[in-house]
């Protein structure tokens, strides 16, 4: 079967009659009639019934026409793609970041990215996991960047790099003993209750005695605590980094490796546009560095 006979064949039906389909592929009225029949001498159907007026399908010639539409429609996003492999990232560029990579990484990488690709317009969602799962549900953000794992099966996952982690303590408190067992963590509520909570997970494999202090589904409100001297916290090295030189927060367990996974996460099946596979690549650069 040739793709050429359901052109014509997708014609004919679009135009109504075969001397209509004729002018709008530019071919002779007999060649296009020649090569419909072909087409249902091949596959043994009747696909159209031939009127004065014009054609009408029959149930079959109904069936492969829906085929057809979605075998063109098809090749027309096979174009599309192939053209934006030619051109310039340009449009918009809709992603979620997790809170604290949102506020700290997100801009950096975005000063970098839209330096060399000026016509992007970036749209960040940030917020906790859930919530970027929504927005991915919902078709408003192509991906998103996170660190739990999502309890839905709808989603692609993809481990992206490890990232640091580090228990800190105020320096302005840290002569409160106690204050070092004082933990405040993510809050498992949070989390899937049919895995086990990582922060905890974590802690425990790293042999840290702890009481959970108070808890906050945000790494900045986390922070805040910490420099607050409500406890101590677990949070991502990039996030503390200019607190650490600056003096007000200490690391507790320098010998001690703590570190989790950046998640790319998308919807099964969604092909990331070029915008969004030139983005992941410069945000991989810079965390890299970073890191």
């Amino acid at each position: 079967m040739e793709l050429n006979h359901l052109k014509y064949f997708h014609a004919v039906v679009k135009e109504g009659s075969f001397t209509r389909a004729a002018k709008v592929m530019r071919i002779q009225q007999p060649t296009i009639s020649k090569m419909v029949r072909s087409l249902e001498e091949e596959l043994g159907v009747v696909l159209l019934e031939r009127y004065r007026s014009g054609v009408h399908l029959t149930h079959a010639g109904g069936e492969i026409f829906k085929r057809c539409e979605e075998i063109f429609q098809s090749v027309e996003e096979i174009k599309t793609v192939s053209g934006q492999e030619m051109t310039e990232c340009q449009g918009a560029l809709s992603f979620g970041l997790t809170d604290s990579a949102a506020s700290t990484l997100g801009p950096m990488v975005l000063d970098d990215f839209l330096a060399r690709h000026p016509k992007v317009r970036p749209s960040l969602f940030s917020g906790a996991s859930n919530l970027i799962c929504n927005e991915l549900i919902e078709g408003r953000v192509e991906f998103g960047l996170f660190f739990t794992i999502p309890n839905n099966d709808d989603f692609f996952v993809k481990e992206l790099m490890k990232i640091p982690f580090q228990v800190v303590i105020s320096n302005e408190h840290k002569h409160k003993a106690k204050l070092r067992s004082q933990f405040i963590i993510s809050r498992d509520i949070d989390y899937p209750k049919s895995r086990p909570f990582p922060v905890l997970e974590m802690l425990k494999k790293n042999k840290v005695t702890f009481d959970v202090a108070a808890s906050s589904n945000n790494l900045d409100s986390q922070k805040q605590m910490v420099l607050q001297g409500l406890g101590v916290a677990l949070l991502p090295r990039f996030m503390i980094k200019s607190d650490i030189a600056a003096g007000t927060l200490s690391v507790l367990y320098p010998k001690k490796e703590f570190a989790y996974s950046l998640k790319l996460v998308t919807r099964k099946r969604w092909v990331l546009s070029k915008n969004a596979e030139t983005f992941l690549e410069f945000f991989n650069k810079v965390i890299g560095e970073l890191i």
